[in-house]
């Protein structure tokens, strides 16, 4: 690693500073008197307590300077830090007058203005006002990067991360010398090459030369980058109910004796720990100490720190929306089924328009990330006039890799319909294939204020293979978070953008089980309709179409710590085909809530085509 050098360092030629102890004087007030004993001596002491407020200063500091130098100036000179110390000495003032200069011209020259000059003077106090301190900088022309080499001492690969390294030097030729990202600068190098393999990097020699009278300055930086070094051995801490192979096969570079270490990797493999299941927290240390106390170690090791959660575990949750109305779940998990950290996740599900129970058992994932994956449901589902009993059997096989998602399944569906004003309609199958694509890149999952998510499914099924009617369906939504530009009137707001599309490509909808069909309208959807409420009429119900199309923007600004006010205008409809699909607007305002378990929102939205008003109200995104 580089020496963390301070701005006054040797490369660039600025006055000697002096740290002194600057000795901390909490205020000792009285606490707990009685309402009338305080408004007593707040009365009578209050002028007193003004004066002495004000004589605790021991001199007057006045700067004249550019403004992003003054705050400086006053922090880091020993005249500035003594100002209302009591421990100052009148026989001090000498030697701050003294450094006061040369240390507002160092301050200066590390903001990058090397020909500035400073004048410091002194007027003696009297008995009404304080001594006064004056520093006058002349700043003069900032100093310009004009030229910046780069050079890369090892073997020959490391020469690929030249790009890389200068994307991430922060002065580039044309911008202003500073000292202090002059420095952490190349710490930036170093700690770019130690997490792409070069362990042991070290700067060898660096300059940064500075011409005050044509204001330039000319930068050089010598790097030694070291052997790429390689994945050593895993130690693993704190497993007690799980097998080691579990984490050993979550590693991306396990099985692979000779990757080089990846910081990438590092954190790839935390995140999958993590996301497992089986950990309350996760840890994952490279040692970079053991490298660097060994010149003949040619490997990093890593250590994994675990906290194990419990094999089993009963679940009881409670909540409520404006879509789906009050609901509970009891659920049961087991982490470590058949002592193959197989996990099973089982509960029972009760809404106002849904019922459910559900169980599923999934393997652990390799370090490919695959996994695999099946499941069982049973499902009565009651909304717009359609009464549905589901069952659903699957199985498939899936893929986690950094922030996307892919799951392969076959999926059998079987189905039982009542239309409210037709009554019951014949039972529906279909076994189907599908793909799931899903990815994520968020700023925060819970509170995502920069980033998008893109959720795309393609199944079919076959006449000729347990299914009523063949059909090929494709469904894709995504959302877009936009951060709005700094220093603007919007400075903190952001811009939410969701679209949603999908159709159902057969000769017709008869046969297919509504799992596979459309319908819209509702929190997540088109504010200010009911839930599912826009789809295809049949009888007295409103029942799934073939084709689907929606779209929603919505501005969000802070009003005051963690609450924003909404604006929103939604639109888009479920039907049949394309030729009956006429969009429908829906739009209002809303509050928003940051909690730590994600934005909760409430909305008070119009409906164009139903001419009324719905309150909408839910916690988190639905991505």
């Amino acid at each position: 690693m580089a020496p963390r050098l301070p701005w006054w360092s040797d490369d660039v030629a600025a006055g000697p500073a002096t740290r002194l102890a600057h000795r901390a004087h909490p205020p000792v007030l009285p606490r707990g008197c009685r309402a009338l004993v305080v408004c007593i001596v707040f009365a009578v002491l209050g002028p007193l307590i003004g004066t002495a407020a004000t004589a605790a200063a021991n001199y007057e500091l006045k700067v004249e300077a550019l403004g992003e130098l003054v705050e400086p100036i006053r922090t880091r000179t020993l005249v500035g830090r003594w100002i209302d110390d009591p421990g100052f000495d009148p026989e001090q003032m000498p030697l701050f007058l003294e450094r006061a200069k040369t240390e507002a011209e160092a301050i200066a020259q590390a903001a990058g203005f090397f020909s500035a000059s400073a004048t410091v003077s002194y007027e003696p106090g009297t008995a009404d006002h304080l001594p006064i301190v004056r520093i006058d900088v002349d700043a003069g022309a900032r100093t310009t990067v004009n030229r910046f080499d780069l050079v890369l001492e090892g073997p020959p690969q490391v020469q690929k991360l030249r790009d890389r390294l200068l994307e991430r030097w922060p002065l580039p030729e044309g911008s202003f010398f500073r000292s202090a990202p002059w420095q952490s600068g190349k710490r930036l190098l170093i700690d770019a090459l130690q997490q792409r393999g070069y362990v042991r990097a070290h700067i060898v020699d660096s300059e940064a030369r500075v011409d005050p009278r044509n204001t330039t300055a000319a930068l050089s930086v010598r790097i030694d980058s070291g052997p790429q070094l390689d994945f050593g051995t895993m130690v693993i801490e704190g497993l007690s109910r799980y097998d080691a192979s579990i984490v050993r096969a979550l590693a991306p570079w396990e099985g692979d004796a000779h990757q080089p270490y990846d910081f990438d990797e590092v954190l790839a493999f935390q995140a999958r720990l993590r996301t497992s299941g089986y950990f309350d927290s996760a840890e994952v240390l490279p040692d970079f100490a053991a490298v660097l106390s060994d010149p003949k170690l040619n490997t990093v090791p890593v250590r994994v720190q675990l906290s194990e959660r419990r094999e089993q575990r009963v679940t009881l949750g409670v909540g409520v929306s404006s879509d789906e109305g009050p609901r509970a779940l009891l659920g049961y998990e087991h982490r470590n089924v058949f002592d193959k950290g197989w996990q099973l996740e089982s509960g029972v599900l009760l809404q106002r328009v849904r019922r459910r129970v559900f169980a599923s058992l999934r393997t652990p994932q390799k370090a490919s990330g695959h996994y695999y994956q099946g499941g069982v449901r049973i499902e009565r589902f009651d909304v717009q006039g359609e009464l549905t009993d589901k069952q659903t059997a699957f199985i498939g096989e899936g893929k986690r890799s950094d922030d996307t998602d892919r799951f392969l399944s076959l999926q059998y569906q079987t189905e039982q319909r009542n239309v409210r004003g037709i009554g019951d309609v014949e039972s529906t199958r279909a076994l189907t294939l599908g793909y799931t694509w899903s990815t994520r890149r968020l700023d925060s999952v819970l509170d995502p204020h920069r980033g998008y998510t893109i959720n795309a499914q393609l199944s079919g099924a076959s006449h000729s293979l347990l299914s009523d009617r063949s059909f090929v369906r494709f469904h894709a939504r995504a959302m877009r978070f936009w951060p709005m530009p700094d220093d603007t009137v919007l400075d903190g707001g952001i811009l939410i953008g969701l679209a949603e599309i999908g159709q159902v490509f057969a000769a017709g909808r008869d046969g297919i089980p509504s799992e596979n069909l459309f319908r819209t309208g509702g929190t997540s959807t088109i504010r200010g309709y009911d839930f599912l409420s826009l789809g295809v009429r049949e009888g007295r119900a409103i029942v799934g179409g073939r084709v689907l199309a929606l779209g929603s923007l919505e501005y969000q600004h802070p009003v005051r710590r963690d609450w924003y006010a909404a604006a929103f205008v939604d639109a888009g409809d479920a039907a049949d085909t394309w030729g009956r699909y006429e969009a429908v607007a829906g739009y209002g305002v809303g509050v928003r809530w940051r909690s730590p378990v994600g934005p909760v929102s409430v909305d008070l939205a119009y409906g164009e085509a139903v001419r009324d008003w719905r309150v909408h109200f839910s916690v988190g995104y639905a991505f």
